[in-house]
């Protein structure tokens, strides 16, 4: 599944777990957004620190040893609390979440939507998925709004030429693309935003100017070729000749992660429990999964 920000004039910033969004637009130009007419600036973009802190920055250590300083004498006092701004310092490091947006890419068939859904159920709270928009016809169980905007080819048109997308690409003889609006919905949230996109799409947004601070970008990977068309097989969503298009493509995919010097991080997906874990760590980081265990 493929990836299956509002005129912002009074809006100085916005609680993008991190980001901020702002708008330098005099004035907004119309879109078709699911039969409906909404308005975006053409020239917002992001912007904000790379990390947030959401949680508390006071642990429960802390307060405990802050507390127990009371009874102290003065200089007992003193010491204490210089050890309680320590100690509070460094859950204030930890705290730190890494909030820049998250690029997973990969060929169809190498377990990207399984990994996500794994990933949103174990936070909740923590993550918001960017919805892509898309030509092609929905697949059985896949409901519109949530894994796709589905949409068609002239609509689709319109919104390149209104520069409505942060990135876009054919995939087969389909179209895709990631709008701004559709980012904006993630930081109205106050999430840290996941983009599930393809290779061209990953060029796209590793290059964008509207992005200061650059994304982290991981690749799922399947063990083989072989092992993909297996699965793509197993599916049973594809012709013949889709699936051939997209055995190619993989092929393409799977070189560019290893040569394009964009990718941080290659997960190979032969496990889905191993593979889920490498990927949740690199995220999350290996301490802060464990810990919410």
């Amino acid at each position: 599944m493929r990836g299956s920000l509002s005129n912002c004039s009074s809006l100085a910033t916005s609680p993008c777990a991190g980001f901020s969004l702002f708008s330098t637009a005099a004035t907004t130009r119309p879109y078709r957004f699911h039969s409906q007419q909404h308005k975006f600036s053409t020239t917002a973009f992001l912007t904000g620190s790379a990390h947030a802190s959401p949680r508390s920055l006071f642990s429960p250590a802390a307060s405990s040893t802050l507390r127990s300083s009371h009874s102290s004498t003065g200089i007992r006092v003193a010491t204490t609390r210089s050890r309680s701004a320590s100690t509070m310092a460094a859950a204030n490091e930890q705290a730190k979440v890494d909030s820049r947006l998250i690029v997973i890419s990969g060929p169809s068939g190498s377990g990207k939507s399984t990994i996500l859904k794994k990933l949103f159920a174990e936070f909740p709270n923590r993550f918001g998925f960017s919805v892509s928009h898309t030509t092609r016809a929905p697949r059985p169980g896949e409901v519109p709004g949530r894994d796709y905007h589905y949409t068609t080819r002239d609509v689709f048109a319109s919104m390149v030429a209104d520069d409505a997308f942060i990135e876009h690409a054919q995939y087969g003889s389909n179209l895709y693309g990631t709008s701004l609006a559709a980012i904006e919905d993630v930081a109205r949230a106050d999430r840290v935003c996941i983009l599930d996109i393809e290779m061209q799409g990953v060029k796209q947004v590793a290059n964008n100017p509207r992005l200061p601070h650059r994304p982290r970008f991981l690749f799922l990977s399947p063990p083989s070729i072989a092992e993909l068309e297996k699965r793509l097989r197993g599916r049973g969503t594809e012709t013949e000749e889709l699936l051939q298009e997209r055995l190619k493509q993989a092929e393409v995919e799977m070189e560019f992660a290893r040569t394009g010097g964009i990718h941080d991080k290659i997960v190979v997906n032969d496990d889905l429990e191993r593979a889920y874990k490498e990927v949740r760590d690199w995220i999350v980081g290996e301490a802060e999964a464990q810990s919410e265990a």
